[in-house]
């Protein structure tokens, strides 16, 4: 594979990212920032991202294709998780911490991190095959994965994985496998709009880092395990398992790639809602998200 188009991807991203965490050092964006940023993307520009897939992409996908990509994304985050509970019963440490070591591992940055990514490769078509992951992350993030961080099944909430990407894929599936076709304005409209995805989720990526202590973020030896686990194991392990069973080259692309991501920022989130030590989960983000610039073309190079 020719890495150009990936590693200028990287670097543009890079690039974005600094810019989002000088603006947090120097004052010019705030925690609120963050969270408004996060739901911008996640709530209008991802959506517009996820509808234009399906004007632009030039492919077919039948009902079984959706079917066996569901079980691939599935299966990534199973391998992620038990790699994540290893993980955590290997690196020791306190018990709060443990569910936060399984969470990261389990759970990968696929919209903010990922989906950027494989556009640059597999453009329209990338991102289609890539918006199913939304089903089962959206599905287990709010049950599975709280249940992690809080160490027990309290909390869960399956209402909470209906979200806006959630919706906007079931749309986009549908709209794509009954040929439904959008005005060319209309679709222009969505290409506008979902331009803004990248950009802006790498300046929320940023300034969430700038908010974190680095000093303190680059300290703890078990950070850098959890992320070494997340980064590097759990890309090859699905790409050992999965290539057993998918022998679609996109789908097998976009799998690893979407476990080659860092720790989804929704760690700390859902650390503070269950009152465990989000500072941790931060690190872990802050940590994972940095090395990811490196970590994630050396595994494409090798892997794919």
């Amino acid at each position: 594979m020719d890495m150009t188009p990936v590693l200028t991807q990287m670097g543009i991203l890079v690039f974005i990212m600094a810019v989002g965490f000088l603006c947090t050092k120097i004052g010019v964006t705030g925690p609120e920032f963050t969270r408004s940023g996060s739901k911008v993307v996640l709530n209008v520009l991802l959506v517009f991202t996820i509808l234009d897939s399906v004007s632009s992409a030039d492919m077919e996908l039948s009902l079984s294709a959706v079917g066996v990509d569901l079980l691939a994304y599935f299966a990534l985050i199973f391998i992620s998780a038990a790699l994540g509970l290893l993980c955590a019963k290997l690196i020791g440490g306190r018990r709060d911490r443990s569910g936060i070591a399984t969470f990261a591992v389990a759970f990968s940055n696929t919209v903010f991190v990922g989906f950027p990514v494989i556009e640059s490769i597999y453009g329209s078509e990338g991102i289609l095959v890539a918006t199913l992951s939304n089903v089962p992350f959206n599905l287990l993030v709010y049950t599975m994965g709280v249940a992690m961080i809080n160490g027990s099944a309290k909390g869960m909430n399956v209402k909470n994985a209906i979200s806006a990407p959630l919706v906007a894929t079931i749309i986009a599936v549908a709209f794509f496998m009954t040929g439904i076709k959008l005005p060319d304005p209309v679709v222009q409209c969505f290409d506008i709009i979902g331009g803004g995805t990248v950009p802006m989720s790498m300046l929320v990526v940023g300034a969430s880092l700038g908010s974190i202590s680095v000093k303190q973020a680059l300290s703890d030896w078990r950070v850098y395990v959890v992320s070494f686990v997340r980064l590097i194991v759990s890309p090859l392990a699905t790409w050992l398992v999965l290539r057993l069973f998918i022998h679609d080259e996109m789908l097998l692309g976009v799998s690893v790639i979407l476990a080659a991501c860092p720790t989804a920022m929704i760690a700390t989130a859902l650390a503070i809602r269950g009152n465990r030590d989000e500072a941790y989960a931060s690190q872990i983000i802050f940590v994972s998200t940095v090395l990811s610039a490196v970590t994630m073309p050396l595994m494409i190079w090798l892997l794919l």
